[in-house]
């Protein structure tokens, strides 16, 4: 970390002389960061263990080793551990009658272990297991060829991690099987991913960056970090958030780009900073975001539709096909009443899908509502966290590992550490709920009733999590982010303009007045 430089002297407005530490350019001043053992009751137990909260007389910021950023790291590699540990015994085999590693899902160890990922079963399905391009594979189920379904950039990430895996799997063909081999490597790239967002994380936090303890050791890491591939598409994300700080818009939007050309939903902060953008009238950093974004998705995406377009398509094609989830409020509903739904007989969930769109799309104009009559300007964590709530309550798909998407904004958005440890832990525990429901009630699996309950509290924590950040957004709860950061938002203006302080933490009179940032 950037240290403060030695302090300069200037006159204030009263002719009076008051010393200021030269601005540093990249991260806070290290004593002005925020205490979690002296403002948040959840983790005071913790500081209090580990020896109480800093002094007044401590040497803040003149750690050998032990600085933040390597805490937050260590506590990123912890979980990370966890979350591949958790899905580990989906990963075990045993030797066939030639001495060979075969996987084993024997017992449906997948549901009673809760391990299921969709890495081991797809690397086979999808021809990942064999060289060729992973969009020419294609195999025939119920009469209807199929392709790949995965978002272009995705399924080349897909490729690239079996590709290393297919040439390094003698260094692991003892003790695993290939599918197993395949799974820890692209662990081991995800994890390198999760590490540098959780260092991006840092930065953004400015001086509240304790609360990036809050992403890394996130419960919901222990089960989701290696469900699905969704942590590429964070780390997109977090990068375009960053460049936009640091007012690099046209680099921002190649990264929302390439996070919407792997997972569509990266493209949802581009609504938080339009609503920016037409409170602030200056709509060219948000024009510049949106070319770059989709001349970055056409370039990704143009090869292979020209390649081969019935494979490109099948991505969209499926998520029109497909019905709801088991998780969503629309199963839940169904679970319990025994409603059929917005089934009109023509195969394809049509009325379905226009509910869950006119939902969606009327959340995104409350959020631009909302955004536009709020007293002050809202900071862009609080918008994105609303816009990616919204599409998590009314989509009709909320595959488990969705939920980590809401980690970075809500932690950025609204750091109440009770409220989102709570939200976590129990979005957490719907997937060893659901998998004892998918093993059957025959198997002793839960009912759905039990199911049902889990849903409904981590959706209700969902929208209280959405609540606060209203609230602060009409000053009706205090904004913890904004009060340390001398009233800015971190995520559009950098440290030299929000660490404009006196020695007692308060603003200069004879600061100027920042000069009006856009998104």
């Amino acid at each position: 970390m950037n240290s403060w430089k030695a302090s300069m002297k200037r006159s204030n407005s009263e002719g009076e002389t008051v010393t200021q530490a030269t601005k540093p350019t990249t991260w806070s001043d290290p004593a002005k960061r925020v205490q979690p053992g002296r403002t948040e009751p959840v983790a005071q137990g913790w500081v209090n263990f580990l020896g109480g909260p800093m002094g007044r007389f401590a040497q803040v910021g003149r750690a050998a080793f032990w600085t933040p950023l390597r805490a937050i790291i260590a506590v990123a590699y912890v979980f990370l551990s966890l979350g591949y540990l958790s899905k580990a015994n989906c990963t075990m085999g045993k030797p066939d009658d030639n001495g060979v590693l075969q996987l084993n899902w024997g017992g449906s160890r997948q549901y009673t272990s809760f391990c299921y990922n969709d890495i081991v079963p797809l690397y086979g399905a999808r021809g990942l297991d064999s060289p060729g391009f992973v969009y020419d594979y294609s195999w025939v189920e119920d009469g209807l060829t199929r392709y790949m379904e995965y978002p272009v950039l995705a399924g080349l990430f897909q490729q690239f991690a079996a590709t290393i895996s297919r040439n390094t799997y003698f260094l692991a063909d003892r003790f695993l099987p290939e599918v197993g081999w395949y799974f820890a490597v692209t662990a081991l790239l995800m994890s390198i991913l999760w590490v540098c967002t959780a260092r991006m994380v840092a930065e953004l936090a400015g001086n509240r960056i304790w609360d990036t303890l809050l992403v890394v050791g996130s419960p919901l890491l222990i089960m989701h970090a290696f469900t699905n591939w969704d942590i590429p598409s964070i780390f997109f994300l977090v990068a375009a958030m960053l460049a936009a700080r640091n007012k690099k818009f046209w680099l921002a939007g190649i990264l929302i780009g390439a996070g919407t050309a792997f997972k569509l939903w990266p493209l949802f902060v581009l609504g938080a900073y339009l609503t920016i953008a037409i409170r602030k009238r200056n709509l060219v950093p948000f024009f510049k975001m949106t070319v770059a974004a989709a001349v970055t998705w056409v370039a990704v995406n143009a090869p292979v539709y020209l390649r081969n377009p019935e494979a490109w398509s099948e991505f969209n094609r499926l998520n029109t096909d497909r019905g709801w989830e088991w998780t969503t409020i629309y199963a839940v509903i169904s679970r319990a009443t025994g409603w059929a739904g917005f089934d009109d007989g023509s195969g394809a969930p049509v009325i379905l899908n226009t509910v869950t769109f006119v939902l969606f799309a009327l959340g995104c104009l409350a959020v631009l509502i909302l955004g536009l009559r709020a007293p002050k300007e809202p900071r862009v964590a609080e918008l994105l966290t609303l816009i990616v709530g919204f599409f998590l309550l009314f989509n009709k798909v909320w595959s488990p590992q969705y939920s980590i998407w809401l980690i970075v904004p809500a932690v950025l958005a609204a750091p109440y550490w009770r409220l989102l440890l709570s939200w976590m832990t129990v979005d957490m525990m719907v997937w060893p709920i659901l998998m004892w429901h998918m093993h059957g009630v025959q198997n002793l699996g839960l009912p759905g009733g039990a199911l049902n309950l889990i849903v409904i509290a981590r959706d209700v924590l969902i929208i209280a999590i959405m609540v606060v950040v209203v609230r602060q957004m009409f000053g009706k709860t205090p904004d913890k982010v904004a009060a340390a950061h001398n009233g800015h938002d971190p995520l559009l203006t950098t440290p030299d303009q929000w660490l404009t302080k006196l020695d007692d933490g308060t603003p200069s009179p004879t600061d100027p007045v920042p000069a009006p940032t856009t998104p």
